[in-house]
């Protein structure tokens, strides 16, 4: 994962704060995935959030997963090549 960590240092009195304020976002990212696996974000004025990407699995998913629905059926609708539509039966 490749990850960046910004500091953000808040002087005194620039947003109405009276002491030196420092904001920190950290982000981890997954080339592999195409996701953020990490991210944390820290700020005196809104406290700290933080989020993590857990318990992958990288098996296939079942192939049940990506079979129509027992009650469609797939019909010649005829002018669209032979493509075919899903209709659900009523």
């Amino acid at each position: 994962a490749d990850g960046t960590r910004t500091t953000f240092n808040v002087p005194a009195g620039q947003m109405g704060n009276e002491q030196p304020m420092q904001i920190v976002s950290e982000v981890w990212y997954s080339p592999d995935l195409q996701a953020t696996v990490f991210s944390k974000h820290q700020d005196p004025r809104t406290g700290e959030t933080v989020f993590r990407l857990t318990d992958i699995s990288r098996s296939e998913p079942a192939a049940s997963l990506f079979q129509p629905p027992a009650d469609y059926q797939v019909i010649d609708a005829g002018g669209d090549g032979g493509r075919g539509m899903q209709q659900r039966k009523n």
